[in-house]
């Protein structure tokens, strides 16, 4: 705690002006420069590209992927402005090797490949309907399914994963500055307070289409994203980001002695961003919203009882809270709130029959796991495979008009991508968790407020998921793992910063 009196703040403050008056920031290599470009660029298209949903767009992805990589792997030649010592040349692979997402990585690549390659069922169709159909395949490998491009199956997962997979792999090699993943970070909240206002707007002049123009012809969208879970999801990414930001300009403030700083304009934005998936009737990712808030109110709390003797007076806390309250409040009343309340009421208190539909749903894909467990079903098979085990439940079976159900997905990610995977995909991305998570503890990412709060709120999107599929979104799956990662290496630039 610093211990110093108010007499002394003036002589620490001329110190600290003198201090950055003579510190020369460091210049970012070009190639860095262009390789935040591209991924920017890639996290910025996937939401807009109707969530990444569509054949065009994931292809595209994968593209963006590659170049990135591509880009990450050229070796740069560093100049005294650039590197703040002498010239010298770097090569990126050795730390790309290094990397253990990237063996991890290969190996689920390399699996879902022999999945698709060695397909056990086919896809047939008539004019009565469409069936799977048993065919010869390799009883010892990995087994999957044999369906048209258009409808997805193996290889347009396998398109989606390494395009997330060769991101996250650019992001490790190639970001080698804290400066460059703020930049990251900034684009990101940009992206999602555009997206918000975006789905504001479409919210209050609605006309049935997507950007007004497009026909959606099932779903419920929202925004850019055909489903507004979807949208919701990306959507709370952003404002854990944002919330990252504001706490960290908000305590860099205070250890610099700064007269303002963007702290409160990130405040501000989370807002709006707020505002936008409570209207957007996401009930389980609002839930989430909810818990990641009251936990960041609850530390800004704790934080100023904590650490009293600051230059930011509470007072100027409370009047802040209050005026960004009411700004909620007023836009909530703009949009007709009452029935983002009242459907999220609906959820909780179980008068919803869509959360039982699911329960069940769940119970019949735990049904289809038993089964699978081994080498899974593979990537993208669930939807063709599940209706065996769906005529088993009358309930996810038929409409109450008697119309047949199809369940594209199990509204449950982590039983899902369990049934496509099998136990071999599963301990694979265990092990991608498992060295995520070890290597935040290693450099006490508790202590710095930015991986805090995307840490904090990466990790209830991911137990929201065992009741909703938001990692089958190609554009959420994305701006998750790429933000896990960039949390990684910010949290070990901040230790280095400080311990410098």
């Amino acid at each position: 705690m610093d211990s110093s009196s108010p007499h002394d703040q003036p002589e620490r403050l001329r110190s600290l002006e003198h201090f950055r008056a003579n510190t020369k920031r460091l210049k970012i290599h070009p190639t860095e420069l262009l390789l935040l470009a591209i991924i920017g660029l890639h996290v910025v298209f996937l939401p807009w590209a109707i969530g990444g949903m569509r054949p065009w767009s994931q292809v595209i992805s994968l593209t963006l992927g590659i170049i990135s990589l591509g880009v990450a792997l050229v070796p740069r030649n560093y100049t005294p402005e650039e590197s703040g010592s002498n010239t010298f040349r770097l090569y990126p692979w050795p730390r790309l090797k290094s990397f253990p997402i990237f063996w991890i990585g290969l190996l689920l690549v390399g699996y879902i490949t022999i999945q698709g390659l060695n397909p056990a069922w086919s896809y047939f169709q008539s004019d009565r309907g469409w069936w799977m159909q048993s065919i010869d395949h390799i009883n010892w490998l990995p087994s999957g399914v044999n369906v048209p491009w258009a409808r997805g199956g193996p290889w347009r997962k396998l398109i989606i994963y390494a395009a997330a997979w060769m991101t996250v792999c650019a992001i490790w090699t190639g970001f080698t500055r804290r400066r460059t993943l703020q930049f990251f970070f900034l684009v990101v909240a940009l992206n999602g307070l555009a997206l918000a206002i975006f789905g504001l707007a479409q919210k209050l002049l609605p006309n049935g289409k997507m950007f007004w123009f497009v026909e959606i012809p099932y779903g419920s969208l929202f925004a850019s994203f055909v489903y507004k879970n979807h949208a919701a999801a990306y959507l709370v990414l952003t404002l854990f980001v944002i919330c990252g930001l504001a706490s960290w300009h908000y305590l860099r403030g205070l250890r610099r002695l700064e007269k303002s700083n963007p702290a409160g304009l990130f405040a501000f934005f989370a807002t709006c961003i707020a505002s936008t998936i409570l209207v957007s009737y996401a009930r389980g990712v609002t839930i989430v919203m909810l818990v990641f808030l009251v936990g960041a109110v609850g530390a800004f709390i704790f934080h100023q009882i904590a650490v009293p003797n600051t230059t930011r007076k509470p007072v100027v806390a409370v009047a802040l809270m209050l005026i960004f309250g009411y700004f909620l409040r007023t836009g909530l009343q703009t949009v007709s709130s009452h029935e983002a309340w009242t459907r999220l009421g609906q959820g909780i208190s179980d008068q919803d029959l869509s959360l039982t539909v699911r329960g069940v749903a769940t119970t019949a894909s735990i049904d289809m796991l038993k089964d699978n467990w081994g080498t899974g079903t593979g990537a993208g098979g669930y939807a063709f495979l599940f209706p065996t085990y769906q005529q088993r439940y009358p309930e996810i079976y038929y409409y109450p008009g008697g119309q047949r159900m199809f369940w594209e997905h199990a509204h449950n990610d982590l039983v899902e991508i369990s049934v496509e995977l099998g136990l071999p995909g599963i301990l694979l991305i265990l092990a991608g968790a498992a060295f995520w998570l070890t290597a935040l503890c290693r450099q006490f990412f508790w202590r710095n407020p930015m991986s805090v709060c995307v840490v904090f709120g990466s990790l209830l999107l991911v137990g929201y998921s065992w009741w909703d599929f938001p990692f089958q979104n190609p554009a959420v799956l994305m701006l998750w793992c790429s933000l896990a990662i960039a949390t990684v290496l910010w949290t070990t630039f901040e230790e280095q910063n400080l311990k410098g």
